[in-house]
């Protein structure tokens, strides 16, 4: 094995505290879990409400470097990022990056289109900077209209490798992405991440990283890529509902920029479900989507002017100040600062509703199977009422033709390895309204 390859575990000690199945569509406009999200519910939390009124991140790109994603989460499937250099579903690599069918995501461990969360951290990061508002269910992210990213660099046991995580910024900044976020830490730092950031930096993209949760200073006792020097990294620490350090965050005036919201923090979970969970792989995507939501209205400023301005707005106490290397996060403040000398709108940012998202098609299944089993696929759609016929493909071959109201089928599977599913909906006309696409493993009995 390379001597560079160094396991990292991921940084969150604290796992989910609650789980909760996904709750019933509420009216349009509204998100019945927002009262429990107290980061966004709280106006002196983060200054959410400000930030909204003249921003909801559209627009922006932010990767989510972790377990991979639930891409047909009810609360994330509009916001995922699509690859315009590929073709859904013709397993061919159209953008030649030795990937195929790379559409929305990427797995560096088997480098596969393969992004399915096995873990559930990966999709609870996610939704805390863009899970959808305003669309009748779950809560909100902090960046309701930016798109993300999935790329997993992470195992269901969240662990991974140096490579994995270098490869992993690689992919996302030559994919377009400014915006990083890197809640993995380790304590060996090695060339392969260090040169990976720095190509970061050189393309214009932050890494916003999370501390650690080990309640240690890591300007001592390093945590990468936390206590990278490179200015292309913004480290982030975690804060209770009370504005104080949370106990467990890794501190360092010098390696810690700023405090974010990481305590009981309710996102999207495994299965569309949600969860709360606690650490500093919370707290860092508040600060990657605070930065969507400055970028959107600031396109013209470079990532380093953004975060300077978030670091100048922090709310900061002696408490703080004694242990980190700035405040916490006010994404409101750091908004008025980046619109300074321009126009403020006093009317609030329409919320996304129901009615106006985009049409979806959501597939749900198993990810893994065993030979000689059933493998049974079912779909949801929203947004359109036209579809009067579904065409299904396993595997790049027609299994099923199905009218309007359809919405499953099964098939047994005898060849191990990797499958695809993918459905069609067509309208009366025969166009095609909706496509989507999913994959799955068959796997020999032990």
């Amino acid at each position: 094995m390379d001597e560079r390859l160094q396991v990292f575990r991921r940084s969150l000690c604290i796992l989910l505290t609650l789980m909760f199945a996904a709750p019933a569509m509420a009216a349009a406009g509204s998100d019945p879990m927002l009262a429990d999200q107290w980061a966004l519910a709280d106006p002196g939390a983060v200054g959410a409400a400000e930030a909204w009124s003249q921003s909801d991140g559209a627009g922006a790109l932010v990767a989510i470097l972790d377990t991979g994603m639930q891409l047909d989460h009810p609360d994330l499937a509009a916001n995922v990022w699509t690859n315009p250099g590929e073709v859904a579903g013709n397993g061919i690599d159209d953008d030649r990056d030795g990937i195929v069918d790379d559409v929305h995501g990427a797995n560096m461990f088997d480098l596969s289109a393969d992004v399915d969360d096995d873990n559930g951290h990966g999709t609870h990061v996610a939704g805390i900077v863009a899970a959808r508002r305003g669309n009748g269910i779950g809560g909100s992210g902090l960046a309701p209209a930016a798109k993300i990213m999935p790329v997993k660099v992470l195992a269901s046991d969240m662990t991974g490798t140096t490579d994995t995580l270098a490869m992993g910024i690689r992919y996302a900044v030559d994919r377009g992405a400014k915006i990083l976020n890197v809640s993995v830490n380790t304590d060996a730092a090695t060339e392969t991440v260090k040169a990976a950031v720095r190509y970061a930096g050189e393309h214009g993209a932050i890494v916003v990283a999370s501390a650690g949760n080990n309640g240690r200073d890591i300007d001592e006792a390093p945590s990468f890529p936390a206590s990278l020097s490179d200015p292309a990294v913004f480290s982030i620490g975690a804060v209770n509902p009370q504005g104080l350090l949370w106990s467990l965050s890794n501190t360092g005036q010098r390696s810690v920029d700023i405090a974010a919201p990481g305590d009981h923090i309710v996102s999207t979970a495994r299965n569309s479900a949600y969860q709360s969970r606690t650490g500093t792989s919370a707290a860092a995507p508040f600060v990657s989507a605070s930065l969507a939501l400055l970028s959107s209205v600031r396109p013209d400023l470079p990532m380093s002017e953004l975060r300077a301005a978030i670091q100048a707005t922090t709310h900061n106490s002696s408490a703080l100040s004694a242990v980190l290397g700035g405040g916490r996060l006010d994404v409101g403040a750091a908004m008025h600062r980046v619109l300074a000398g321009r126009p403020w709108r006093t009317a609030p940012a329409a919320a996304t509703t129901a009615s106006t998202a985009p049409a979806t098609l959501l597939l749900h299944m198993a990810t893994r199977v065993r030979i000689g089993r059933r493998v049974t696929l079912r779909w949801t759609t929203s947004g359109t009422a036209a579809i009067t016929q579904w065409r299904v493909s396993l595997d790049g071959k027609v299994v099923a033709t199905l009218r309007a109201g359809s919405a499953g089928v099964s098939r047994r599977i005898f060849r191990a390895g990797r499958h695809h599913w993918r459905v069609v909906g067509f309208d009366a006309a025969g166009a095609k309204l909706l496509a989507a696409k999913r994959a799955f493993r068959a796997v020999r009995a032990h």
